[in-house]
């Protein structure tokens, strides 16, 4: 029998949630201030803004968990906060284990139960974090192909690309607009477009964007129609994306497997052979 005070777990689990909302206050960008910082700074001093570009692109790369937040669009969230969230959300995992407990009395089931759960609860942050980079990749990946066709026939118009870029950007939604909304943002600052382009290749860390931006690179440097390249460019992200969904496709049978022995084939053997093995258990 293990004892629990009520108040311990009460107070596990005003601390936690105290916590867990201080961490959900949205903080201001550490890139936004620094941003902001570089906008006071006189044009002529094209040097100064250099070097502020490149202490703020390396204060950015501190931790991988830096990485992570910048990935899935969470700029508002810093490491601290997080490690907050994951305190809290802990802490309320042991006060559903101490509840857990006072309600089982104290027996193994109870101890399984409230260890289960502050596992689960501590793992919260993190799997909310995963899922939110996951999404915004996947809504990356379906706007590309359309805003390359886009860029690629105001190009071909015969648009400026920084021109063609703010056009495209207004014609796109959810994170892919702000990503071209940023690379527009530092090269009005004056960082250069390629490395803008490659910052936010960095940011994204996913394949089609960094090939996107790879191409144009390369498209300028050589002096290549870019037009032609954006278009061809956008009919690959495309037969990429329906490659992919063929894989998933062709993969759903095999992790089908599982969920068929473990639900499906015991309740169709029981509606087979439970008549029989009642009608022969049953004394007449």
């Amino acid at each position: 029998m293990i004892p629990v005070s009520p108040a311990a777990v009460a107070g596990c689990g005003a601390i936690s949630a105290f916590l867990i909302a201080f961490s959900i206050i949205p903080a201001k960008s550490p890139m936004a201030k620094r941003l902001k910082k570089l906008e006071r700074i006189d044009e002529k001093s094209l040097a100064m803004r250099f070097t502020m570009i490149e202490q703020i692109v390396s204060k950015e790369k501190q931790s991988s968990m830096q990485q992570r937040l910048i990935e899935a669009g969470w700029y508002g969230v810093t490491p601290l906060a997080m490690t907050m969230r994951g305190i809290g959300a802990l802490g309320i995992g042991i006060a559903i284990s101490l509840t857990s407990l006072l309600l089982f009395g104290g027996n193994l089931f109870g101890v399984l139960a409230g260890a289960f759960g502050g596992l689960v609860a501590w793992r919260i942050p993190s799997i909310m974090l995963s899922r939110a980079l996951k999404a915004r990749k996947e809504d990356i990946q379906r706007q590309l192909p359309d805003f390359l066709d886009f860029l690629g026939s105001t190009v071909q118009a015969g648009l400026a690309l920084n021109a063609a870029l703010v056009q495209s950007a207004d014609a796109t939604t959810g994170a892919l607009h702000e990503e071209i909304d940023s690379v527009l943002s530092e090269i009005r600052l004056g960082r250069p477009r390629i490395d803008a382009f490659n910052a936010m290749a960095e940011r994204v860390n996913e394949e089609s964007t960094t090939t996107m931006v790879t191409a144009i690179v390369q498209a300028a440097r050589l002096g290549a129609n870019l037009s032609v390249v954006l278009n061809e460019l956008a009919r690959e992200i495309r037969d990429r994306r329906w490659s992919r969904a063929e894989e998933r496709a062709a993969s759903l049978p095999v992790k089908m497997l599982l969920p068929m022995g473990l639900f499906m084939i015991p309740s169709l053997y029981l509606m087979i052979f439970g008549p029989v093995i009642a009608r022969v258990v049953t004394p007449h």
